[in-house]
This record gives C-alpha cells, structure tokens and sequence, in this order.
C-alpha cells in the first residue's frame, strides 16, 4: 500500500485523475439524489424554469475573454520554469481584470432586464416578468461575485492541482444539498429561496478553497502591486482563442434550452435535462480525465516532451473505447432507469435517450484531441471550425423542430450534426501540431 502512496505522489497527474474520479464521484453521488428532491420541491415547470435560468447565467462564466485559460496555461508555463514572481503577477492581472469585468458585467444585465420583457420573449406566461426578473438578478449577482472567485479553480489546474477543483465542485454540492434538505423539510417552495442557497453554497465553497490553497502557497499569495496591465497581452493572446471556441461550445450547449422551451415549452426542458444528466456520466468521466492532462500537455509542450504527448493520446484513445460501451449499456437502459430515478416524474422517448448518447459519444470523442490541442496552443483554423459548428447547431435544431416537428430529438440531431466534423478535422490538427514541435 505504501509503494502505491509513494507512487502517486511521484505521479502527479495520476494523482490528479483519482482524485478527480474519487471526489466527482462524491458529486455525482449527490446530483442524482438530490434532482428527484427538487423535482418534488418545485414541480416540472418550475424545475424546468430553474435549469433555463442556470442556462442563461452559465454565460456569464465565459465573458472573463479567456482570462481563465490564459491564465492556466501562463502559471503553468511560469512555474514549470520556476518563475514564482511572473506566476503570482498573472495572478493578480487575471483577478483585477476578472473583477472589472464582472461589475460591468452585472450593471448592464440590470439595464437590460429593466427594459425588456423576459417572459414573453421565453413564452413563459405562469409567472410574471417582475418575478422572472428578480429571479435572474439574484442569480446573475451571484454568478457575478462566484466569477470571480472561481478563477481559483484555473489557479489550481495551472498549479498541476486539479484535484482541488474537484474539491470545490463536491464542496458546493454539499453545502448547497444542506440548503435544499432545510427547503424542503420546511415546505419554503421558492426559485428564489433556491437562488440564494445555490449561489451561497458555491462562493462559500470557493472561498474556503481559496484561502486553503494560497495558506499552503503563500509564494504565490498576490497583492494590488503585483497587478501588471502589460501582462494582459500574454494572458489574452492564448486566451482569446480557447475563449471564442468555449463561446462557440456555449452555443451548441446553451442555446438548446432557448429553442426547446421557445417551440416546445418550458415544461420539455426538465426531460431534455434529465436525460442529458444520465449522460453526463461517461462524459463527466472523460472529463475528469482530461481535465489534469491540458497543464500537462502545456508542461510536455515547453519541456519538448513529445512522447508523453503521443503515449497520453493513446491512452485517451483507450478510455474512449470504454465509455463508448459504457454509453451503449446507459442507452439501452436509460428509459426504464430514468422512470424510476425521477419516482415516476420523468419518461422520456427512445428516440431522445439514443439521440442523447450519440451526441455524448460525439462530445468524448472531441475532448479526446481538443484537450490536448488546447494544452499546446491552439490556431485560428480551430475556432472557426468551432464558430462553424455553432451556427450549423441553431441552424439544423430549427429546421428539424419547426419544419420536422422533432421536437426535443431534432434539437439535439442539431447538436449531433454540428460536433460530427470533428471527427475528421481534430485528430489531422493534432498530428500536425505535433509533427510541427
């Protein structure tokens, strides 16, 4: 058992992926015990209102103009290079910056909620747009201040210190489990009520992460001194690409929930979700896998390691072969399972659990070379791939659910359609890439 311990602690990134496995599995353990209790707590439509509203803040997070992964692959390339004051000026130059934007960002959506009617934009007509607003402000406040404090989370990944992300995410999850079992024992039914618990759970989660980590890294701890503007160059220049190909993402993602719940209504967006979390699983997995690979491959990169990229590759390639079984099992299944997870609230189509785990494959397949890709750097010929595949996204999902009539499955054909170019341009990009080193 020691010789394993030892082992590990050589490992880093072994270390990183268990961990990661260990305590997302912590998470996942909790998201599916505690979506049956919210279901219970507010009802399909209100549920499905509360997934839109996650949809809609879950934007915000990638406003930061790839700050966050500029960030990452930069403290990764300084501490790989030993340079802890260069480390701890990007530091400080993301938090400020990050900062800046989140306050503008927070005034305009005031400004914006204040003069538009949300409601009948949505076709929500059970609730009121006063009501709707208020909703939405709460959360956007919130997500704005947890923007913030969530750049400790590419802290810790350009850090080789992912397992602290995982960490912070099963934190949250706890915290805000708590919140919901006190909603519900006491009957207090309200997205607002709801709102503030979420929100609440996650800063705690990432302030008690943050001050853990900078106490066992007091190197690393910055001040408003450190803050240097001519650093944003560095920070943006990797970063601007990964974020307009994670915009891109959003989009094929993110923009489902608008179109379902404008064509279909709001009450299909709580079986589309519920579906989608079932195949989170092998996604998330692939996640937690690749996750602590990209400040990896940027540390391959610099040092010029390119057999440990070429080895990680097939490695990946390996697992990929396991989760596409994994997904085969959770797509025959997935009916009946679903049936009886959601205490008989949630029943969708076969035709929606296939479509789901096809788009799922699809998606494990991509992170496979995009992690990867990201680690190194990537070029303009990516992000407008990626830009490509979200306009094919909104314009396939349209024309499937308004000229079709597919509802929820001629959305998510959309996002098949869209992720399937991948499969022939991501793995050339990578071979090129690495030929090139």
């Amino acid at each position: 058992m020691n010789k394993i311990l030892n082992k590990l602690k050589k490992d880093n990134l072994m270390l990183n992926i268990l961990s990661n496995f260990f305590f997302k599995g912590l998470g996942i353990g909790l998201s599916f015990i505690s979506i049956p209790i919210m279901l219970k707590y507010l009802d399909k439509d209100n549920y499905g209102l509360w997934i839109l509203i996650l949809s809609i803040t879950s934007w915000i997070y990638t406003f930061d103009i790839g700050i966050g992964n500029g960030l990452k692959n930069r403290l990764a390339e300084t501490l790989t290079k030993k340079n802890e004051k260069e480390a701890k000026e990007y530091i400080a130059t993301s938090y400020f910056f990050v900062t800046i934007i989140s306050i503008i960002f927070f005034l305009l959506s005031y400004i914006v909620l204040k003069n538009i009617d949300l409601s009948k934009l949505l076709n929500i007509t059970y609730i009121s747009n006063n009501e709707l607003n208020k909703i939405l402000l709460i959360n956007i406040g919130f997500v704005c201040i947890n923007f913030i404090f969530s750049l400790c989370n590419n802290v810790f990944l350009g850090s080789q210190k992912s397992y602290l992300t995982s960490i912070n995410s099963v934190l949250s999850q706890i915290i805000f489990f708590i919140f919901l079992l006190n909603l519900f024992y006491f009957k207090k039914n309200s997205i607002v009520l709801l709102s503030l618990t979420y929100g609440l759970g996650i800063f705690l989660s990432h302030t008690i992460l943050s001050i853990y980590y900078f106490y066992k890294n007091k190197n690393l701890l910055f001040k408003i001194k450190d803050i240097r503007l001519n650093k944003t160059k560095n920070i943006f220049g990797v970063g601007l690409k990964i974020f307009l190909v994670q915009i891109a993402g959003l989009i094929i993602f993110s923009t489902d929930n608008f179109i379902i719940t404008k064509y279909t209504g709001i009450e299909n967006v709580a079986i589309y979700n519920i579906v989608n979390k079932l195949f989170g699983i092998p996604l998330l997995a692939m996640t937690l896998i690749t996750t602590p690979i990209w400040p990896a491959a940027t540390k391959a990169f610099h040092e010029g390691n390119i057999e440990w990229l070429k080895n990680i590759l097939k490695k990946l390639q390996k697992v990929f072969i396991s989760l596409l079984i994994l997904t085969i099992i959770m797509i025959i299944l997935g009916k009946p399972f679903i049936k009886i997870w959601t205490l008989g609230e949630i029943e969708p189509s076969l035709s929606l659990v296939i479509v789901c785990g096809l788009a799922t494959l699809l998606t494990c397949f991509s992170n496979i070379y995009s992690t990867i890709i990201f680690g190194i750097g990537i070029g303009w010929g990516i992000v407008i791939l990626s830009l490509t595949q979200a306009i094919i996204n909104i314009v396939v999902s349209l024309i499937a659910i308004i000229y079709f009539d597919l509802g929820i499955v001629g959305v998510v054909l959309g996002t098949c359609f869209s992720m399937l170019t991948n499969v022939f341009v991501l793995p050339r990009s990578l071979k090129k890439m690495i030929e090139k080193i």
